[in-house]
């Protein structure tokens, strides 16, 4: 009974964050309220501040979760891939497909995570710096597998998160081009222009 009852309060959860996510990104954080968010999930605006005390709170909670998730799946591939070209398409095939399976919060991270102050700003952007960490290591490994100068690789790195992030801007995963697809150009297209660091 009291398995059962975590499990429901688990799923509580998920739908609350899953729906406020999607009306926060939908609406904006500025123009969203919790009342909207209370509706939606048809429960009062009072019961809302059991999860949480604050909208800001519960934005924080939304990108802190969705960007450990990207930390926990970025920690596995750096652990289970040797080849760093192989990594890298890899790590490019979890961003991509991590923003077709979430739009919602991979839109607010990038968009509304300036609504956050003080402590949670500053988790949130510590989160970012190591998920940034693990593009730059990943390039420092293909860099000395392929005898590549290892300069700038900040740069090299944001660029590259650059490409995979902001498609959240124009993709559209039911058209042509599937995220596998779009994975793979993008690897493709980053991996030859890097490349030519050697000459």
């Amino acid at each position: 009974m009291k398995h059962a009852l975590v499990k429901e309060g688990e799923r509580k959860i998920d739908v609350i964050y899953n729906t406020a996510a999607k009306i926060l990104c939908d609406m904006g954080y500025d123009k969203a309220s919790l009342r909207d968010i209370a509706e939606a999930v048809g429960m009062t605006k009072a019961g809302l501040y059991y999860y949480f005390d604050s909208k800001e709170e519960l934005l924080f909670k939304i990108l802190d979760a969705f960007m450990e998730e990207i930390l926990v799946g970025m920690q596995e591939l750096h652990n289970q891939i040797s080849d760093p070209a192989e990594l890298l398409r890899a790590m490019i095939g979890l961003q991509i497909n991590k923003y077709c399976e979430d739009r919602s919060r991979s839109r607010l991270v990038v968009h509304d995570e300036n609504c956050l102050r003080g402590d949670r700003y500053d988790q949130l952007k510590e989160k970012q710096r190591a998920t940034l960490s693990y593009w730059k290591s990943a390039l420092a490994k293909l860099c000395v597998h392929e005898q590549l100068p290892v300069d700038h690789l900040a740069v090299d790195a944001h660029c590259l998160m650059g490409m995979c992030v902001w498609i959240q801007q124009w993709y559209d995963p039911t058209g042509e081009v599937n995220p596998d697809k779009l994975a793979e150009r993008i690897f493709h297209n980053f991996l030859y222009g890097f490349l030519r660091k050697r000459k």
